[in-house]
């Protein structure tokens, strides 16, 4: 059973560690004005709109003209993955 948490872990925190790096990707191009219509573009979108949209549900993220979902996202996904997954790792 252990072995299954501490499997179960590693593979939530990969998970979590990924998507942050498909939000930074995603925010960066943003950012840097990519092409809305390319295909990249568009699978980024498809995978960070629904948690985007859940966090601007609970909280204002655009502050002058800046929209913060992105980093919210990220300091959230890294909060779970320091305290929950860690704790599924280290369980002995």
């Amino acid at each position: 059973m252990i072995l299954v948490l501490n499997a179960t872990g590693n593979i939530l925190s990969w998970v979590i560690t990924i998507y942050c790096w498909v939000i930074f990707i995603s925010a960066i191009l943003h950012i840097a004005r990519a092409d809305p219509y390319s295909q990249l573009m568009d699978i980024l979108n498809r995978l960070t709109y629904p948690a985007y949209s859940l966090v601007k549900r609970i909280v204002k993220t655009e502050f002058n003209g800046l929209d913060f979902a992105p980093f919210i996202l990220i300091l959230l996904l890294q909060f779970i993955n320091l305290t929950l997954v860690r704790f599924l790792i280290e369980i002995q």
